[in-house]
């Protein structure tokens, strides 16, 4: 039985984080925010706007999302992400372009339910960052 998790996040171009000594993975789930640990269950669920939270040898490790789709099977963990940014080294110009994607998503006509509550949970988790730096 294994005590870590194997993490790669993936965006459309690129491999952003592989590392196989995870301890723990805080993400933003559709439904509220879920924590990962070794031996979980098998789950494939949709990521919102949000931070993701790494726990591995003592020390955090934090990024942005914009959103995504989360895979978890036999302590492989993929988060598949639109767009992600190391909280670290997020840049004033990174967030500004976030806040103007945030207006423009909640500006668009004839959103369903669902795409108007991602599209305001996006902007508070944009406004959350930009107050955070």
């Amino acid at each position: 039985m294994s005590e870590t998790i194997q993490l790669d996040i993936v965006t459309p171009e690129k491999k952003i984080f592989s590392d196989k000594g995870i301890e723990s993975v805080t993400v933003p789930g559709i439904e509220g925010d879920m924590g990962i640990l070794p031996n979980h269950i098998p789950i494939i669920t949709f990521l919102k706007s949000g931070k993701i939270f790494i726990e591995s040898s003592g020390k955090q490790i934090s990024y942005f999302i914009s959103d995504g789709v989360l895979e978890f099977n036999n302590n492989l963990l993929t988060i598949l992400a639109s767009e992600i940014y190391d909280l670290e080294s997020i840049s004033a110009k990174d967030i500004e372009y976030l806040k103007i994607k945030a207006k423009e998503k909640n500006s668009k006509q004839d959103l369903t339910d669902n795409e108007i509550f991602l599209a305001n949970k996006f902007q508070e988790e944009v406004e959350l960052l930009s107050s955070s730096k």
